[in-house]
């Protein structure tokens, strides 16, 4: 049955002609600290750079940091050296699927591996922003690393959940979602076999009033989570109305999101 990464992959397969795929594009580009698509390609072609192999892509990611400590040095000892296998492996496969159907050139993925793509590039952001704004990130976000024991399977699903919920509060923030998109969300949902859980979840979100509490709440105490939310939030809306400035403006001090974090993460979706 289709859980809640699954949704995710496939409400974003069906969004990716329109402005979230190009904000997506612009945040594998990277604007700001080396481009992510660049990383991408490069991992996918064997995982050479020409700044010194994962350590150099890591420091790009990173903010430069040096690869023999710190943010850079976890990650590339947690990464087991680029592999998606091993030992917490850099989620190689879900970020090729998300790389592929932005970019093209990819081979055909499930809504699966595209909906962990994006919580792996949800993940990268996070670490990107928390080191720019100041902050050393307490641990790699789930996504980021590929899920290896059934318990870290339940914690992606656990976390695509709030990103799920982040994404359709963030669309009812300028009134309500249009009944045609709700409608065509529904039909996405029986055609993928969402199980009662999964379809239930979302049938509330998109009915009840827009209500950022129980995701601030999940987020809580796990600054690597709610800087994704955040994010998450910024990819779903075009943020062109007074009404969405103002939901993501207190959805950033809810969630305990420094302007420096935000900063960050706006310019990278946003191409500034």
């Amino acid at each position: 049955m289709a859980g809640f990464t699954d949704v995710l992959g496939s409400l974003l397969e069906s969004q990716l002609s329109g402005t979230a795929g190009e904000k997506l594009k612009r945040t594998l580009s990277g604007s700001q600290g080396g481009g992510m698509e660049q990383m991408l390609e490069q991992l996918m072609g064997g995982g050479k750079s020409s700044s010194g192999g994962l350590a150099g892509m890591l420091g790009q990611l990173t903010g430069g940091r040096s690869s023999s400590g710190g943010l850079a040095g976890m990650l590339g000892q947690l990464m087991g050296g680029g592999k998606s296998g091993g030992s917490g492996g850099l989620n190689m496969g879900a970020l090729e699927a998300l790389a592929g159907q932005l970019l093209g050139g990819g081979k055909a993925a499930s809504s699966r591996d595209v909906g962990g793509g994006l919580m792996a590039l949800l993940g990268s952001l996070a670490m990107g922003a928390l080191t720019k704004g100041g902050q050393q990130p307490q641990r790699v976000p789930v996504g980021l690393r590929a899920p290896e024991t059934p318990e870290e399977e339940e914690e992606l699903e656990s976390a695509a959940q709030v990103i799920l919920m982040a994404m359709i509060n963030a669309a009812k923030a300028d009134g309500r979602i249009d009944p045609e998109e709700a409608e065509r969300i529904v039909g996405q949902l029986d055609k993928m076999g969402a199980d009662k859980e999964v379809r239930d979840f979302v049938f509330r979100e998109m009915a009840g009033p827009l209500e950022m509490g129980p995701m601030v709440e999940a987020a809580r105490g796990n600054p690597e989570l709610a800087t994704q939310v955040y994010a998450a939030s910024l990819l779903a809306v075009e943020v062109d109305t007074a009404a969405e400035n103002r939901y993501l403006d207190e959805l950033r001090k809810a969630l305990g999101i420094s302007p420096q974090v935000a900063e960050y993460i706006e310019n990278q979706i946003r191409g500034a």
